[in-house]
């Protein structure tokens, strides 16, 4: 054997390994394309942001909350002291119906009537019985929004009360519970990325 010959043996399983090792990187990267890329994995600060949107629209629910009780109790304060009596002309009744479908819960009837010359075809507000067309009922329209007409014994027997408040107090109470949890995740998370916050070895 011929020293080139020698020479071209001791080369031929470094080729061999080489090829196979091209091979399998491409076979590698054919089942890689097969299966799709590789899943990510979702950061902290996503959830961070995602818990800070939240506590915004909670935030925002509350102060809407609060300020429609506030309307209410305002508008049956408006209503009893200077709320515009008037004579309502019944048009027609629908029957509601309940949850399930199956029973009925009062009806949503409409009237006609009229405040300064100027006529109103709306809801008539509190009247849950049925009552057929061209039948007249008295109702006090408020003063400040001349659409809103409610049957007068309704607005005799109604009277301002904090439980509106109830409902609006619980979310705030929530919300609150919710801020907090999310400061204190907030300082927890920067506790673990701050670098300097690195407790001293004693020497």
């Amino acid at each position: 054997m011929t020293d080139a010959e020698h020479e071209n043996l001791e080369t031929l399983p470094s080729d061999v390994s080489a090829s196979s090792g091209d091979a399998r990187s491409s076979l590698d990267e054919r089942v890689g394309a097969l299966r799709g890329s590789a899943a990510v994995g979702v950061g902290r600060s996503f959830w961070l942001y995602t818990g800070a949107i939240v506590l915004i629209i909670v935030a925002v629910v509350v102060v809407i909350s609060f300020i429609s009780a506030s309307n209410d109790n305002a508008r049956v304060d408006r209503m009893k002291s200077h709320g515009i009596s008037v004579t309502v002309t019944v048009v027609d009744c629908t029957g509601n119906l309940g949850g399930s479908g199956s029973n009925g819960v009062g009806y949503t009837c409409r009237g006609n009537y009229q405040v300064n010359g100027v006529s109103y075809h709306e809801p008539i507000g509190s009247m849950t019985a049925f009552s057929p067309p061209g039948t007249t009922v008295s109702g006090v329209v408020d003063p400040a929004q001349h659409g809103t007409v409610v049957v007068s014994s309704a607005i005799r027997d109604s009277s301002t009360s904090n439980g509106v408040y109830l409902a609006p107090s619980a979310l705030a109470a929530a919300f609150l519970l919710l801020a907090l949890f999310y400061v204190r995740i907030v300082r927890r998370s920067r506790r673990r990325h701050d670098p300097t916050d690195v407790p001293l070895s004693r020497t």
